[in-house]
């Protein structure tokens, strides 16, 4: 299963390298994100077969099979990683043994599809997330994280190449994680209510207000302030440096994957980018100063943040239950 599973990430992996490619406004391409693939030097529009993940890379010896120019290590890279990204989530979401009823391991969020079977709805809750519409809701949930972190993966590629963070992609991101939390939330609301209520009628108005101390709203606001002093404290980091430390999308990055992780989960996440981002800025150093190819890298480099806050962010959503057990008492 998982071998089909790192088969259509790689798939989708091809897609994300067009959608790299595209992005970048100075190329003024027909079709935005959604045209045919075509080469970056030639513009000659490719064949199925020049497009297969890996192996056409492979296949045609790194080189156009119409110009001949050398093909990007990028292609099969954002192919594999896809990949990976697509075995890891398929195995977060739905474990080793996948069952549709067997609930999901993801730190506990998300309750099985047979407690979510028998609990009860009240209000007119039952006619928005009816049982039908969550009976799929591992399927969903897995989806979700995989548009994230595809979207992610896009972000950190683009920023390693052209060193910025293009918004049409980072606000869509930020509007999805959203209302993905909203919905986390009401369907939570939905779940805790009928612990305590019976819906064989409608309680009274008063009662409306009296349910509200039987609801975690927690799982809804902690994202949003973790997401907001996330992007503040980039943000005086840009304001003060005059932008030579960190750029503006760099915050607008923070601000989204504070909004997707948990509070935990996204300070791990941007400490680790800064320790990693650190130690990369070291070795460059030291290999300047014993290899000529790195000599052009020196303490006023720019260096792209987005991958290490994307890098941040993979590590600790994949090693949250570690991550956890060192914060618990």
């Amino acid at each position: 299963m998982f071998y089909l599973v790192f088969i259509f990430g790689m798939i989708a992996g091809s897609f994300l390298n067009v959608v790299i490619y595209r992005l970048n406004p100075a190329l003024k391409l027909k079709g935005g994100v959604f045209g045919r693939s075509m080469c970056p030097n030639c513009k000659t529009q490719l064949k199925w077969y020049d497009l297969v993940p890996v192996l056409s890379f492979f296949w045609l010896k790194r080189r156009c099979r119409y110009c001949h120019k050398k093909i990007s290590r990028q292609y099969p890279i954002v192919e594999i990683l896809s990949g990976l990204i697509w075995v890891l989530v398929f195995w977060k979401v739905f474990g080793f043994n996948f069952s549709p009823f067997g609930g999901s391991p993801v730190g506990g969020q998300f309750f099985s599809l047979r407690e979510i079977w028998q609990s009860q709805t009240i209000y007119n809750f039952q006619s928005i997330f009816n049982l039908q519409f969550l009976n799929q809701l591992n399927l969903l949930n897995f989806f979700y994280y995989i548009l994230i972190f595809s979207v992610l993966l896009v972000i950190a590629v683009y920023d390693f190449k052209w060193k910025i963070i293009p918004d049409k992609i980072v606000y869509p991101a930020i509007i999805v994680v959203f209302l993905y939390n909203v919905f986390n939330f009401l369907k939570y609301f939905n779940f805790e209510i009928s612990k305590y209520f019976q819906p064989a009628a409608d309680p009274p108005l008063a009662e409306n207000f009296e349910i509200l101390k039987y609801i975690n709203i927690e799982i809804f606001i902690y994202p949003l302030f973790t997401a907001i002093i996330a992007f503040f404290f980039f943000f005086l980091i840009y304001y003060f440096s005059s932008g030579r430390a960190m750029g503006l999308g760099d915050a607008k990055l923070a601000f989204l994957i504070g909004l997707f992780l948990s509070p935990i989960s996204a300070v791990a996440a941007f400490t680790l980018a800064f320790v990693i981002g650190a130690i990369f800025g070291i070795i460059l150093l030291v290999l300047g100063k014993i290899f000529p190819y790195y000599k052009k890298w020196e303490m006023k480099s720019q260096i792209a943040f987005g991958p290490f806050l994307v890098l941040g962010a993979f590590i600790a959503f994949f090693f949250s239950d570690f991550i956890f057990k060192l914060f618990q008492p």
